[in-house]
């Protein structure tokens, strides 16, 4: 999540990131290049898809795909499947499009975690009253629920689960009785999820927006009713280095329950707006030896996986700062 500590609380955030970044084409070379020793290794990656993803090809996929795997991915988070109510209207990802990233997967040796429809209505749901939020809940459920029964997904040899596209944070969820609902809304997404096989996950965050809330308060609600996978960013792309002290308490409570996790380690460093609220996303490549220190922090942190945010665009655009850090990465 790109937040400031300006930041308007239903402001997108980083689900704009990528697109705000304008997702450049992914080099061939990079995918094309023999193997060789690379200085950092990661479990996965996540995939932001946007309209523009609908017209790829099956090169297109393969190509991302084999980078994804040059540095040592298993797993890719496709973090939703389409967008309900964006500002291009309602689009999902085509049978076919699936079917060339599924057959790209294959060949790639890479299973495949498949976000659900994103509400665009999210954010404004969590800012709302209560009457507003529990219409969401029950809304948005009626169409998960429509969704996953009409799924073929679960068939792919390389499906890996399913991920709610819902990240989480202390700030909206400071009331308890709204953490409850929160909870009950969750425990049924994840119901209908596994119903359709595999398990399912969701990313967490830490907000620096001032609240009484906790992460730790909210991520007990949550496992009182359901076995959700924890997914936890680092945000050093926003916050810097700091926000590995912040998530410390959430690691402890994880340790103690022997809950388990995977880690997100950030690719981007946030640059100044001329707004500075919070509602605008301006961003660069993060230098490599930042993110090496942000993958011993995640290797140390006792998550299953260390997944990276993301290979597209921040290592593939055409800028100074990518080229840097793949010329840092032997790509």
């Amino acid at each position: 999540m790109i937040e400031t500590p300006l930041s308007k609380p239903t402001s997108p955030g980083r689900r704009r990131l990528l697109q705000a970044a304008l997702l450049a084409p992914t080099l061939a070379a990079l995918a094309g290049l023999p193997g060789c020793s690379l200085p950092e290794q990661v479990d996965g990656t996540f995939l932001q898809p946007w309209l523009d993803h609908t017209n790829w090809t099956a090169a297109d996929w393969q190509r991302s795909l084999n980078l994804a795997r040059r540095v040592g991915c298993r797993q890719l988070v496709v973090q939703w499947s389409g967008i309900l109510g964006g500002t291009e209207g309602d689009w999902q990802l085509s049978d076919s499009s699936f079917r060339m990233l599924f057959n790209a997967a294959d060949q790639a040796g890479i299973n495949i975690r498949v976000g659900l429809p994103f509400e665009q209505r999210w954010w404004q749901a969590i800012s709302a009253d209560e009457t507003a939020l529990r219409a969401f809940f029950e809304e948005s459920l009626q169409r998960a629920h429509e969704w996953l029964q009409q799924s073929t997904l679960p068939r792919q040899r390389r499906f890996a689960g399913w991920y709610v596209p819902y990240e989480l944070e202390q700030y909206h969820w400071a009331d308890a009785q709204r953490r409850q609902w929160l909870a009950e809304w969750l425990q049924a997404l994840q119901r209908a999820a596994v119903a359709r096989g595999g398990d399912c996950a969701i990313s967490t965050y830490y907000s620096r927006l001032a609240t009484d809330g906790s992460l730790v308060s909210l991520w007990e609600s949550v496992l009182a009713t359901t076995t959700l996978r924890p997914m936890i960013q680092d945000g050093v792309g926003v916050a810097g280095e700091d926000d590995h002290l912040a998530l410390a308490p959430l690691l402890a409570f994880f340790k103690e329950r022997g809950v388990a996790f995977d880690a997100i380690v950030e690719l981007f460093h946030e640059l100044p707006t001329a707004g500075g609220d919070g509602t605008q996303f301006r961003g660069e490549s993060a230098d490599f030896a930042r993110v090496q220190q942000q993958l011993q922090w995640a290797r140390n942190s006792g998550a299953g996986n260390v997944l990276v945010y993301a290979l597209e665009p921040w290592l593939t655009q055409d800028t100074p700062q990518a080229e840097a850090l793949r010329r840092a990465w032997r790509l």
